[in-house]
């Protein structure tokens, strides 16, 4: 028998021409990327091609820029160095991170619109989402009266449109309670990713110096808090007697040691306050009452590490003995903190509604300064008072309006999730905020890092998800029939 000779539907005359107008289009496209990028520009076609494609599948591309913050470090990590490309600036002030929250934001309202959804915005966001874009306008407003251009102290602002946009994209997702479930789980392993990773910067001697000759696992803060966050879920999760998989139980202690050889002593305090939190809430129905206790708890820690006089040469002794409020006149990065904050006061006094708006550098009015810092004059080691000195009053509201949103979503959680994974999500997301607060006080993390705000935003709007999550009907029928029995 003969082989048949292959048969091509025959396209009408209509298709011919939409088929040889969109081979044209892509033909144009390509030269146009040639002339403009080089023989990089041949990805020009595939790039709007991905684009359109990302652009329909909004859990697949709001999963895709959370994953990616994840796994692409930036400039201080010593290996999978290819990763830092994912922040360089594809146009003026534009980041290509910037295009990726933006794509993610944008699908999903595509698919609110496709789908005749109204946005929902959780009542515990109510807040943020009232100041904080009226706190971006007057930054903007107040950065260009002062000289900058209304673009740039725009684009200056993208890290606030992350906080202000990612969490309600990703509140508004179609997710069901197994599908938050396998997206727990998911995070997870990437948690456990970035451990391993980290331990094996330090063995290798890639990461940054400090404490000498030591290597640190992740000095900036987006893995660190992956790491926390995963570490107290799990924790919170066996205190519920809760069941895991192995691998994630197993991996705790890996979580736990990469966060420990950041050498991120707000970290510390943070994991320490989160511990106790955790221990006391998920043991205990009346976690309300016991919380004086654990923050009391903490405080006392703090005091007796910095009263012990340590006389161990380990990298991280000597790194906690650093804490006690001694050293902190005789440390020159934490010296030069104190002498940051006094002047960032003094100008907080001078313009206390409007702030000095975005663009616009602090002067060292009150206090000299023991050293100069490239772009030092642009950031303040107190995230609350970062918002107030370039937002305004307004800012500072927005900030407040976040902080307590996320806690309270959080709370929601643990006292109404109807899986023990999603209730312990809850306990240690709600843990990790208490630190939070601490460390926003020695760094500023909170609207101001981009890879630390893509994760915290999504965590928002993954626990304003969980939080208002109707039942499925087989989980109401389960509970029936529970009932009845």
């Amino acid at each position: 028998m003969g082989a048949r000779p292959l048969r091509f539907p025959a396209l009408d005359r209509g298709e011919s021409m939409l088929a040889l107008a969109a081979m044209a289009l892509t033909a144009l496209l390509a030269l146009a990327g040639v002339h403009k990028l080089g023989l990089a520009g041949l990805l020009a076609p595939l790039a709007i091609v991905a684009l359109g494609v990302l652009l329909m599948r909004p859990r697949a591309t709001v999963c895709l820029v959370v994953a990616l913050t994840i796994l692409c470090e930036g400039p201080t990590f010593g290996i999978l160095t290819f990763t830092t490309h994912l922040y360089v600036h594809v146009y003026k002030y534009v980041t290509l991170l910037d295009v990726l929250v933006a794509t993610a934001v944008l699908a999903v309202a595509i698919d609110l619109v496709r789908r005749r959804r109204a946005l929902w915005v959780p009542r515990a966001l109510l807040g943020m989402v009232l100041f904080l874009p009226l706190a971006i306008l007057v930054g903007a407003l107040v950065g260009s009266a002062a000289g900058a251009s209304i673009r740039f102290a725009l684009g200056s602002e993208d890290v606030l449109f992350y906080l202000l946009f990612l969490p309600l994209a990703v509140a508004n997702l179609e997710l069901d309670t197994s599908e938050l479930t396998r997206l727990l789980g998911a995070l997870g392993a990437l948690a456990a990713l970035k451990a391993v990773l980290g331990l094996i910067e330090v063995a290798g001697h890639y990461g940054s110096q400090i404490e000498g000759s030591s290597t640190l696992t992740y000095y900036e803060p987006a893995a660190n808090w992956l790491t926390l966050i995963a570490g107290l879920t799990v924790l919170a999760a066996l205190l519920m007697r809760a069941r895991l998989p192995r691998w994630l139980v197993l991996s705790t202690p890996l979580l736990f040691a990469c966060l420990a050889l950041s050498y991120r002593r707000s970290f510390w305090i943070a994991a320490a306050l989160g511990i106790v939190l955790v221990a006391l809430v998920s043991s205990s129905p009346g976690g309300r009452r016991l919380l004086w206790v654990s923050v009391t708890a903490v405080a006392f820690t703090i005091w007796l590490l910095g009263s012990i006089n340590f006389q161990s040469q380990l990298p991280i002794v000597k790194r906690a003995a650093s804490l006690t409020p001694s050293k902190l006149d005789v440390n020159q990065q934490d010296r030069y903190r104190l002498d940051e904050r006094a002047n960032v006061l003094a100008a907080i006094r001078e313009h206390p509604f409007t702030g000095l708006g975005m663009t616009v550098p602090w002067a060292a009015t009150a206090r000299p300064l023991p050293v100069e810092r490239e772009e030092g004059r642009q950031y303040v080691h107190f995230a609350a008072l970062w918002f107030w000195l370039k937002l305004g009053i307004l800012g500072l509201f927005a900030y407040v309006s976040a902080i307590v949103g996320a806690a309270m979503l959080a709370w929601k959680v643990w006292r109404d999730a109807s899986r023990p994974l999603l209730r312990a999500f809850g306990v240690a997301s709600l843990a990790g905020i208490a630190g939070l607060v601490a460390m926003d006080t020695t760094a500023s993390f909170t609207g101001v890092d981009p890879r630390f705000t893509v994760l915290f935003a999504a965590q928002i709007g993954l626990l304003a998800r969980v939080a208002y999550r109707s039942p499925l009907p087989q989980e109401l029928a389960r509970k029936d029939s529970t009932a009845a029995v």
